[in-house]
């Protein structure tokens, strides 16, 4: 009787455990654009001002490289990486709600739209050198997981520089 409990144990934790495909959590928090990737870490946020008479509330999103972080007492970015920025349009005046934002190139400011997005790439913020893509189109899917946000990249800028993954981690209020 133990041998068969036994068995019937192992099999189900072999059914599983094959299940889990290796790949889930690989590409979470890797950027790849053409030229090459970079890893996400943190995110900030602020509500940039209140409602506009479109509905929407802008909020600033960054999303920090490694080697960036933000400093609190001086008020900006420091180090040498990556940053993934810009504004968002949420219909919520108190979060960016969950939803799917796109690239609002007329800068209309509508609910679910986002603008003003950059990336900087291998930028050192103190000598302000390096790379900056201005974006011009794409989608930012944003998912709230409870004390995780979720924000899938699909961007591109105006000679087709293409940046897509997935950034999961907090984001914090500034």
């Amino acid at each position: 009787m133990k041998r068969k409990l036994l068995g019937m144990v192992l099999m189900a934790l072999a059914i599983v455990t094959s299940c889990k495909n290796d790949n889930d959590d690989q590409d979470i928090n890797i950027i790849r654009f053409n030229d090459g990737q970079f890893t996400l870490y943190r995110g900030y946020s602020h509500k940039y001002s209140y409602a506009l008479e479109t509905g929407a509330t802008p909020f600033v999103i960054n999303l920090l490289g490694e080697g960036v972080s933000y400093s609190t007492d001086a008020g900006k970015f420091t180090g040498t990486g990556s940053l993934v920025t810009g504004y968002f349009y949420s219909e919520n005046i108190a979060e960016v709600k969950n939803g799917l934002y796109t690239i609002d190139i007329f800068s209309q400011k509508g609910k679910y739209t986002a603008d003003s997005c950059k990336i900087y790439y291998n930028y050192d913020f103190a000598q302000d050198t390096g790379k900056i893509y201005t974006i011009k189109a794409g989608t930012f899917d944003v998912v709230n997981l409870g004390r995780l946000m979720s924000y899938k990249i699909d961007i591109q800028t105006a000679d087709f520089i293409h940046f897509t993954g997935e950034f999961r981690g907090t984001v914090d209020p500034l």
